[in-house]
């Protein structure tokens, strides 16, 4: 069910993205026609006819450096420029958000009605321009299309693909946090009680099968309160989602939602083996396309970014280590056994990436 799984990532770390710049934009007083002409910008990009045909394929996913080059190129692909520590926190942000979504989801189904949740509010952001709305809606129909025959096993194996693919990432946040919903650790509380899956019965009986058919049954009280679902949710293009998760959670009341970096481990280059054109062709259609000068402006996401330039000063602080010969023999051999293995598998797909972005800037 990997195979089917980039539209729900696509979409929901998409969605999560705007999210995230539309507060920030409003937050920072940018005129609105700028603003909305930012959000206009990225949404194309990402609901273009070449891109949504790509996206729709049935595929592994791609590895995760090279999903994050991906956004990169999207964020960059419209008149506000973010230096590389914001965009940095805008990802990580996105990752853990969607991370808690698909997390207290209750089946498979609900993380897709999550994902229409996305569009939907997308559809909100463009409701002034037709032409992206438009967009929007074909995308609906499209994921429509795309797993409305997946049964709710095979619905379930996504979610639990999804899950194994950001186990590794832990990330405190600060909405998160403030709700205790997040450990300092980065681990999330998953609630208890509340409502069930589509057609789940809630605890309370026990059921011991006899020989012929027949059950006697066995009643207790549950520690916590239940709720029973409304209903199934609908996908079609404008139907009731049923579930709040995958709503935009930065409201106008939301001052500053930024990240704690906490410890992580480091993100593993996967080792798929993918048709490297097919990945290089997708680059190619979220590629920033180029802008006149002085039509571009820096949006400052976080409180704590700080501009590029004085991160390539020096630092008076910084301790200089000076390795023993045997120690500087070790990392070598270390190195050596790196690029041995980098020799043998071929270079990441991530470094494709940036090696066809850096040539077409040149």
């Amino acid at each position: 069910m990997s195979m089917r799984s980039l539209p729900v990532l696509f979409f929901s770390l998409g969605g999560e993205m705007l999210y995230i710049l539309d507060q920030r934009l409003k937050a920072q007083k940018i005129p609105p026609d700028r603003a909305l002409k930012v959000i206009l910008d990225i949404v194309g990009r990402m609901l273009e006819d070449k891109c949504l045909k790509e996206i729709f394929r049935a595929q592994q996913v791609f590895s995760k450096r090279a999903l994050k080059n991906i956004f990169e190129q999207l964020a960059q692909s419209s008149i506000m420029k973010l230096n590389r520590t914001a965009m940095d926190k805008l990802y990580d942000l996105m990752i853990m958000a969607v991370k808690y979504q698909v997390l207290v989801s209750k089946s498979g189904r609900e993380v897709l009605l999550a994902t229409l949740n996305h569009l939907d509010t997308i559809r909100g952001f463009v409701a002034l321009s037709p032409p992206h709305v438009a967009m929007v809606d074909k995308a609906c129909l499209t994921f429509k299309d795309f797993f409305e025959s997946q049964s709710s096993a095979q619905l379930m194996h996504l979610r639990h693909y999804l899950l194994l693919l950001f186990q590794d990432t832990n990330k405190r946040v600060s909405i998160f946090l403030k709700n205790n919903s997040q450990l300092p650790s980065g681990r999330f509380v998953l609630p208890v009680g509340g409502p069930l899956p589509y057609t789940g019965e809630a605890p309370g009986a026990i059921r011991y099968l006899n020989r012929g058919g027949s059950y006697t049954e066995e009643s207790f009280i549950g520690a916590h309160c239940y709720e029973l679902a409304e209903g199934a949710g609908s996908l079609d293009v404008h139907g009731d989602r049923v579930t709040k998760l995958g709503c935009n959670m930065y409201g106008a009341d939301t001052a500053e939602s930024s990240i704690t970096e906490t410890a992580s481990k480091q993100m593993p280059v996967d080792g798929y083996s993918f048709v490297k054109d097919e990945l290089n062709l997708l680059q190619r259609l979220l590629m920033p396309r180029p802008l006149p000068d002085g039509n571009t402006f820096k949006l400052k996401l976080f409180l704590d970014d700080q501009d590029e330039e004085l991160e390539r000063l020096p630092s008076q602080d910084v301790l200089q280590l000076n390795p023993t010969v045997r120690g500087k023999a070790q990392l070598q051999m270390i190195m050596n056994d790196l690029l041995s293995v980098e020799t043998e598998h071929g270079a990441s797909m991530g470094d494709d990436l940036l090696d066809l972005l850096d040539s077409a800037t040149q």
